[in-house]
């Protein structure tokens, strides 16, 4: 997320108070509501991530265009980036530091990135290929 409109919506991955850390075993989303950098609302919603065409819908009906999760696998995150939604994935945390994140003006990812998510090395799904991203720093990832 380069900038923060003024109006958004935002889903996180929950598990209790934290994002899940396994999109693909999660199935609470928390939708969020932010209007000029503050979070005017919040709402939990069920879903099945096995059933990623529906999420997909749900995502829609919500106007949710940006995702926040933990551990993603790869066709999951193709299908959610295929369907014009914008993905943050492998960020760890309570809830309460990613809505604090949410409403910077220019947040910075890797202060909640995943245990093993280095500075120079971020999987983003590539190392359970055997292709590490190496010289790469995940401010240029995690926008």
């Amino acid at each position: 997320m380069e900038t923060q409109s003024p109006r958004s919506k935002v889903a996180i991955t929950v598990w209790e108070d934290r994002v899940s850390p396994v999109f693909d075993a999660a199935n609470t989303l928390l939708i969020v509501e932010i209007v000029d950098a503050k979070v005017i609302g919040t709402h939990y919603h069920r879903f099945d991530p096995t059933l990623i065409s529906q999420l997909i819908h749900i995502l829609g009906d919500q106007g949710v265009m940006l995702i926040i999760c933990g551990a993603v696998s790869e066709g999951p995150s193709r299908l959610l980036e295929a369907a014009g939604l914008e993905l943050i994935p492998f960020i760890a945390g309570n809830i309460r530091e990613v809505l604090a994140m949410l409403v910077l003006e220019n947040p910075v990812w890797r202060e909640l990135k995943m245990p093993g998510c280095g500075r120079d090395i971020c999987c983003r799904g590539k190392i359970r290929h055997g292709k590490e991203i190496k010289g790469m720093h995940l401010d240029s990832i995690f926008k």
